[in-house]
Formats: C-alpha cells, structure tokens, sequence
C-alpha cells in the first residue's frame, strides 16, 4: 500500500476534513427552548458575572496595619476603703496587651496584700483534702481552704467606678495592595489613577484627629455595634470585649478611598455564660507585699482589613472565555428535550441519529473467511511441499 507522500494514494483523501452535520428542525417550541436558554446565560454573564460581580476587576483582599493612641483622665472616689484618686489615660489602660488594641478601665479594685497563712477566698472547699496538702492548708469553718498565701490587709478594698465613657481614641490605619501592584506590571492596559505603591491611610490628608473620622469616644464606638448598639452604662460594671473594624473599599481609579468603621461586640458570641472582660496585675511594694488590681472595662480590638479593585485585562479576557462556553449548554439540553421529551421525539432522532447496522455477524463471517483461507494457504503449502518431495524421490530413481 502506498503513502500519502510516495503519490500512489490520493491526497485528498489523505488530508480530507471532517464536520459536523446539522439537522435544521422547525419545531417553534423547540427554538423558543433554545433562545430562552441563550437568553438566560447571557442575562447571568452581562448582569451576574460583570454588572453585579465585576468580573472585569482584578481583586486584592488584604490586612493592613493599626495604631491607636488614648487621650483623656478622670478623678474617681472609692465606694469600698475611703479613698479619693486621679487617673490618667495610661494608668487606665495599663497594660498594653497588643500592638493597636485598647484596653479602657471602668471599674478598678486596690488590694492591699502581705504574704501569711490565711483564708484563701479563691480556693473554696468542704474537707481538708481538697486543700493544697504541701503548704498544710486546712478547710476552714467559712468553707475556704486556710493556707499561705497572699492576705488582704484591708476588710473592704478600695473600689473606683470610673467614668471612661469620653475618653477618645485616635486611630491610625493603613493598608497597601502588593497583589494589584504586581498585576499593574504584567498588565500595562490596567486602569489606575495612582502610580504604585498604593497605600492608603487615614493620616492622608487628615495629619491630626477629626472627630468621627480618626477619632472617637469609647461610648460611640459601643453605640457603632452591631447588630445592637451599647450603652456604656450597660458595660461599665463588667466590662465587655468589642471589635472595630476599618474597612478599605479602594478602587485605584480614584485617587480618594475612605474607609468604613465597623464594630461588633465579642464576648457574648465566645462564651453568653461568662460574658464581660476582666485581668489582674500587681504592684510589689517589698519582697512579702503587693498592691493587687483588679481590672474590669473594655478591652477593644482594631483590625484593618480591606480589598482593592482595578480594571484588568487578563481577569477580563478570563472570564469572557469560562462564561461564553456556558453558551454550549443550550443546545445540548434542548436536544435532550427534543429526542426524550417531545411528542415527535421519534420523528426529531430519526432525523438526529444516524444508526449503523449491526457488524457482529459481518465481523464474524470475515473471521470464519480469514480463518478458511489460512487454512486453505496452508493445505496448498503442504501439497506443494509433498509434490516437491515426490519429484525428488522419483528424479533419484532415474
């Protein structure tokens, strides 16, 4: 048998090309199938994948950087051992737990304590063995485990119910999109207002505080929770754990972007049982004495998240490709309509399907064909061996 490229085969049918054959059906129920389906998945790639989802945008979710600083003071008399005490804003957020969180005090309990043996009020009990056994603590008749520890000094300690709802906390927040940064580089066609880097800050155009802006009191931050705002009045005796959020929505077609301040409450969604927000910490007056302070206020989380947007020609060329494809879906269930469903399905596969005869029986015969013409070349082989033989032994004998 000769190639394609020796010329003994024709060429085109060598290099011939296949297609598909369409079958033109007029079935006004069946276009109207069709072009209702187009329509829908046209209507989700215009208006759900570019309207509403902005495809045409490249996306940068991102964390960005926080810092805060607390201004304000307050003069407090104590309710429980006569005293009379001036707080300033360090005082009353001391300590500094985290890097941008705030800890404000409402509430502030003085313990005067010295090293001894006696009632330990934080370790209840009702026999001698649930006492620590090493430092030979015993039950005691007021049902505390009488033992060495630290030892009020005081009947009644100093308590100070502070009035923090003013004091006013100026945040600083920042955030900078790498990602898009990286995108404007491969992509010279991305729409952008600002040369990279874009970072943006709330020190922008804003270097000092502005109320409601970068500046807000402890009771606006509660009242800005949500779903339901907080009184500082309802926080203020055991304290409570909130979360605000700056929130950058930045689209780098425009040079301005103002961040939107979101705020939560937390210890309710951690633990409804045990809900407020509490510490201790101590003074060591000498090697055997202490001032002790109980703390209890809101402790306030800043968080700077954000996402960035810019028109990108990749993400648009990417999602004009995936989405137009779903285009393929409405024939394929407009046929399953047509040949399963449809009063004439029978009429639409005989005209739709070409069905080929069955070859079981031709392969099997050609088989059988194949198979008696081997065996046939192979008796003819041996004939002709055998008469070869025949002439030999007979040409010997002459």
């Amino acid at each position: 048998m000769g190639s394609a490229f020796s010329g003994t085969e024709d060429l085109d049918k060598s290099f011939a090309y296949d297609t598909k054959q369409l079958v033109n059906i007029k079935d006004r129920y069946l276009g109207f199938t069709v072009y209702a389906l187009q329509t829908a998945i046209i209507s989700y790639i215009v208006l759900g994948v570019f309207l509403y989802g902005e495809g045409y945008l490249e996306n940068d979710q991102t964390k960005g950087l926080i810092a805060t600083h607390v201004q304000g003071d307050t003069v407090a008399v104590s309710s429980g051992k006569a005293g009379t005490r001036y707080f300033s804003a360090e005082e009353l957020t001391y300590p500094g737990l985290e890097n941008g969180n705030v800890f404000v005090a409402t509430r502030q309990n003085v313990y005067h304590q010295k090293r001894g043996t006696c009632e330990d009020h934080a370790r209840p009990c009702s026999v001698d063995a649930e006492c620590t056994a090493a430092l030979n603590g015993t039950c005691s008749a007021g049902g505390y485990c009488e033992e060495v520890s630290w030892c009020d000094q005081d009947e009644i300690p100093e308590m100070y119910e502070l009035n923090t709802k003013d004091f006013h906390i100026w945040v600083k927040s920042a955030i900078q999109f790498v990602k898009l940064e990286r995108n404007k580089k491969k992509d010279p066609f991305g729409g952008s207002a600002l040369p990279p880097p874009w970072i943006f800050s709330t020190e922008k155009n804003h270097p000092y505080p502005e109320h409601m802006y970068n500046l807000f009191s402890v009771s606006e931050l509660l009242l800005m929770c949500k779903p339901v705002p907080i009184r500082y009045e309802e926080v203020s005796e055991l304290g409570a754990a909130i979360e605000v959020v700056f929130n950058w929505k930045c689209d780098m077609s425009n040079t301005h972007c103002k961040p939107d301040v979101q705020a939560r409450r937390l210890d309710v969604l951690i633990d409804p049982e045990h809900i407020g927000f509490s510490f201790k910490w101590s003074e060591y007056v000498a090697d055997s004495e202490r001032m002790l302070y109980e703390m209890r206020g809101i402790r306030i989380f800043f968080r700077t998240v954000g996402r960035g947007t810019m028109f990108d020609t990749n993400a648009l060329i990417m999602k004009l490709a995936t989405t137009t494809s779903l285009l393929c879906v409405a024939p394929i269930i407009a046929d399953l309509i047509m040949l399963n469903i449809f009063a004439r399905r029978q009429r639409y596969q005989a005209r739709k399907l070409e069905v080929s005869p069955d070859f079981t029986q031709y392969f099997h015969r050609l088989r059988e064909k194949k198979k008696a013409q081997k065996e046939s070349r192979l008796a003819l082989e041996d004939e002709a061996a055998m008469q070869a033989r025949e002439d030999e032994w007979q040409r010997r004998l002459r």
